[in-house]
């Protein structure tokens, strides 16, 4: 794994990372596109600046557009009442308000909520998800419940540690798509060893198999709150007193979705207007071989047209 990008900004333990392998990036109120990238609090943020060979966030500077990265820093047990209401109030915002002003936000799965969120509660050049769950009654009620039944079975193992570790986190993936596990690693037997897409398998794996363990409050709210009571499909989440849904937004939104995404399936999708669809999956829409093709340039072209004249 490359080095992580400078820090830009910081408050307490979050940090604004500039692109990696490139010197930061002047942040103006003008001019060329700010950009803030939200990623999940599940896995390592680097999946959008991913390496030398597969970055969007790479890509898009090649395009004269600066952008940086969240990074919600190690988690400890001492944050274990953080969940994603937290990182929006008391993490992202006070980031953010360190900004000349506002941004074109991007967030990926969870962070697309945790950037809806903010984007409710504070004015935005525009906003973008990729891949981002909403309508968690979308899933097969039988995945649900397993899913549910896997969380009661390691909640008490986690509370006590007032964390959840990645393992927990994988198991619910794998509950969720076992027949995905299988098919990518079969896939993956079938590649010439040490060429580029075996390559790219790996470090996706390794950044799929990595990451911080979640603070236990954030984890029940994910499983109970979001797997189990669908508050935001239901247009129950409140944060800061503010219902988050697309009317309350404070600036244009653009939703990427996944027509084969096993973690996160179309039926569980925001379905906002104008919503694009694109054929790769969870992952390979960000690093996969379509992403120069497909979701890099169409996020450039909203970008660019929702950029502030100068």
């Amino acid at each position: 794994m490359r080095p992580p990008g400078e820090v830009l900004l910081h408050h307490g333990k979050t940090m604004l990372r500039s692109v990696i392998a490139r010197a930061p990036q002047p942040v103006s109120p003008h001019g060329t596109p700010q950009i803030v990238f939200v990623p999940s609090p599940i896995n390592a943020p680097h999946v959008l600046d991913m390496d030398a060979d597969c970055s969007l966030m790479g890509w898009l500077a090649d395009q004269g557009i600066a952008s940086a990265l969240v990074d919600w820093g190690a988690t400890a047990p001492s944050d274990r009442a953080d969940t994603l209401d937290t990182l929006v109030t008391d993490r992202l915002l006070p980031l953010l308000s360190q900004l000349p002003g506002p941004v074109h936000l991007v967030g990926y799965c969870l962070g697309g909520l945790i950037a809806m969120a903010a984007a409710c509660l504070t004015d935005v050049r525009s906003l973008t998800l990729i891949a981002t769950p909403w309508h968690f009654g979308g899933y097969e009620p039988e995945r649900r419940a397993e899913l549910m039944r896997m969380w009661a079975h390691h909640r008490p193992a986690c509370e006590q540690m007032g964390l959840v570790p990645m393992e927990v986190m994988q198991h619910g993936f794998w509950t969720l798509s076992p027949d995905k596990l299988v098919e990518k690693y079969l896939k993956f037997g079938g590649m010439e060893p040490d060429s580029a897409p075996a390559r790219r398998f790996v470090a996706i794996e390794d950044w799929a198999n990595g990451g911080e363990p979640l603070p236990f409050a954030l984890g029940e709210q994910l499983f109970e709150q979001l797997y189990g009571g669908d508050i935001t499909g239901k247009g129950e989440w409140i944060v800061g007193g503010v219902p988050i849904c697309a009317q309350n937004l404070r600036g244009p939104v653009l939703e990427f979705a996944s027509a084969s995404d096993a973690i996160v399936p179309l039926a569980c999708s925001p379905d906002l207007p104008g919503r694009q669809v694109l054929a790769s999956g969870h992952v390979g829409m960000v690093v996969g071989s379509n992403g120069p093709k497909q979701l890099w340039p169409m996020l450039k072209q909203w970008i660019l047209a929702h950029e502030t004249p100068n």
